[in-house]
């Protein structure tokens, strides 16, 4: 009788004090759900550094996270419109949170070369999470959705919240100093158009050279190279993730260096502030 009323205590314990299981499609938003979760909740990330969210597939063992979750933490980058309905099939019970749903979206491209239309790529640029604003945003709707699934914890991730949010506004006002002497406008070059929302926050242009996952045939890298140095363009961004060979002949003809930075490096807040300074060159 004891023996099983211990286990039945045991049972117990382990689902009263069973965490809330989560997963997240990329590094940043691993970031994002620590800062307000703390320990208090199992966290899965799908894409592992170093891969690309555009073309990730799930390993096994994710499967199987994913069929124990309580909650899917989205942010529309690409796998995630293959995937999210496997996983769905995965585990009925899976509950969809979609963390940039309140940020006005920016198309994708947007500020790409005037000369080629054929090199525009339409739909949604998914990179939301570039600028500190949408950082605040999509804070509140984790805070939101953790509280609702997590009642007893509410107090600490509210707390979690407040010194997260100020956090952001801290980067924000760094940024802006490292800015602040620079025109409006200024344009900056990358390789893969993921720095829309940043520039959109900080009144900047991004040319990008690569559009919708193709590099630039010749024709268009000669216009890209004039481009550079008529905007007088300091530096071209490219990311770890990509092969940068575009980027590196562009910047041997212009004379200038390309800085690899990912939009993926899980320290968003220092990523940015490194990318700001990089483009005011200090």
């Amino acid at each position: 009788m004891k023996k099983r009323l211990l286990l039945l205590f045991l049972l117990f314990s382990s689902v009263a004090f069973a965490k809330p299981i989560i997963i997240v499609s990329i590094l940043p938003q691993k970031t994002f759900v620590q800062k307000i979760a703390k320990d208090m909740v199992d966290l899965t990330l799908m894409v592992e550094p170093g891969n690309s969210p555009h073309s990730y597939e799930p390993k096994s063992s994710q499967m199987v996270a994913i069929s124990k979750a309580d909650v899917y933490f989205s942010i529309g980058v690409e796998f995630e419109h293959v995937w999210l309905q496997k996983f769905k099939s995965q585990n009925e019970k899976l509950h969809f949170v979609d963390i940039s749903k309140n940020i006005s979206k920016l198309e994708t491209q947007e500020d790409s070369h005037s000369h080629a239309d054929e090199h525009k790529h339409e739909g949604e640029d998914p990179h939301t999470w570039t600028s500190p604003k949408n950082v605040a945003i999509m804070a509140e709707v984790i805070y939101k959705t953790l509280s609702e699934l997590d009642p007893k914890n509410t107090t600490a991730y509210k707390t979690n919240l407040d010194i997260f949010l100020k956090e952001i506004e801290d980067t924000d006002a760094k940024i802006k100093e490292i800015l602040k002497d620079l025109s409006p406008k200024s344009k900056f070059m990358v390789f893969h158009p993921s720095w829309g929302y940043f520039a959109r926050e900080y009144n900047l242009l991004q040319i990008a050279v690569e559009a919708d996952g193709k590099e630039p045939k010749p024709k268009e890298m000669i216009h890209i190279i004039n481009e550079a140095k008529e905007q007088k363009v300091r530096v071209i961004f490219s990311q770890p993730e990509f092969s940068d060979k575009s980027a590196q002949i562009i910047a041997k003809e212009v004379g200038i260096s390309v800085k690899k930075i990912s939009p993926l490096n899980p320290n968003w807040s220092q990523n940015l502030i490194e990318l700001a300074k990089s483009i005011a060159q200090k």
